[in-house]
């Protein structure tokens, strides 16, 4: 079976896109890849954890930290944190993937490293802030904290699958009658999870921005910028916030593109997507069975070279496609694919 197909039919059963990858590590041991863990779970088990998150299996660390939410002022409003942790799990991943992928990022930025401690645990990334802060701050301590967050990371990457699948939502515009060929318009938030899956816990459900790019009836996609979602934890006491800013925004950036001037990216190639080509029969009965013309796009990439730094606070991953999937969102049938 293609892998374009085992996607469309992990798409069409509202599965993680995850899924088809290894499980991460058990939280006993985040780095752990011995025979002895835990086997995996089947995908429609890991499809919703016990409080109802949806959860994906690669690039999600298995321990991290429920303790860990988004939002302002709302302790006792439980839909709302509910919903803030599933922004974390539809945020996250992409984030780690892109971190554990640049180049050029070390241990001298300070700021995604406290993220990433907490997010991995609350109590910890509280004490590696408070050893960072002030001039009361244990600064020895808190740099060993920051190498041995990189470290961990690198090694937990080290046994996740290289690729990646993040899919977003979209609509098709007015069909071509010369070409035969719908446009792609309207380009939703990208997650690793099914996009229906995420709204279906938050129709504003956060994810990584997607920019489109137009040359005719092709379509192609420049990059993904990925979320600043800023976790955020309570102190032991109860009576203070903790807030992890990474302060840097990172770009999963598709096809050949250097730095240019003004710090804007100069894309020289650029990945497109498979025209999603009817007949005109074809294309009037896909318009009377999904009037919206709602699709999903499913793209998986891999690292594909040195990072670059796009400005003083945005990082640019390099990414190659190596398949993208449209799907028609209310059946899952397979509208175009492409493997690169």
């Amino acid at each position: 079976m293609s892998t374009a197909r085992i996607f469309a039919l992990l798409l069409a059963a509202g599965t993680p896109l995850a899924a088809c990858t290894p499980e991460a590590p058990s939280s006993e041991d985040p780095v752990s890849t011995t025979p002895d863990e835990e086997p995996g779970t089947s995908a429609e088990a890991r499809l919703a954890s016990p409080d109802g998150l949806a959860v994906t299996s690669a690039w999600m660390p298995r321990d991290w930290d429920g303790d860990v939410y988004q939002g302002a002022g709302q302790l006792s409003a439980d839909e709302a944190i509910r919903k803030a942790r599933q922004n974390m799990i539809n945020t996250v991943p992409l984030t780690l993937w892109a971190v554990a992928n640049d180049t050029l990022v070390t241990e001298a930025f300070e700021p995604i490293w406290v993220w990433y401690t907490a997010i991995r645990s609350c109590e910890r990334g509280i004490a590696l802030s408070d050893d960072l802060a002030g001039e009361f701050g244990n600064r020895e301590r808190g740099q060993a904290g920051l190498v041995a967050a990189r470290s961990d990371l690198r090694k937990w990457a080290a046994t996740q699958p290289t690729e990646v699948t993040a899919a977003f939502s979209a609509r098709l515009g007015q069909w071509n009658a010369a070409s035969g060929a719908f446009p792609i318009q309207e380009a939703g938030k990208a997650t690793t999870l099914k996009p229906g899956d995420a709204a279906r816990f938050d129709p504003f459900h956060d994810g990584a921005t997607v920019e489109m790019w137009s040359e005719g009836t092709r379509h192609g996609i420049n990059h993904l910028q990925v979320s600043l979602l800023a976790p955020q934890c309570v102190s032991p006491d109860g009576q203070m916030i903790h807030k992890f800013e990474k302060m840097s925004q990172w770009w999963i950036i598709f096809g050949e593109a250097e730095r240019g001037m003004g710090g804007l990216v100069r894309y020289d190639k650029r990945a497109f997507l498979q025209e999603i080509r009817m007949s005109r029969e074809q294309a009037a009965a896909f318009a009377q069975r999904n009037p919206e013309r709602r699709v999903e796009v499913a793209i998986t990439f891999g690292p594909a070279g040195s990072s670059f730094v796009k400005s003083t606070d945005q990082s640019a991953i390099r990414a190659a496609l190596q398949e993208a999937v449209i799907t028609d969102a209310l059946d899952g049938t397979v509208l175009a694919s492409q493997t690169y």
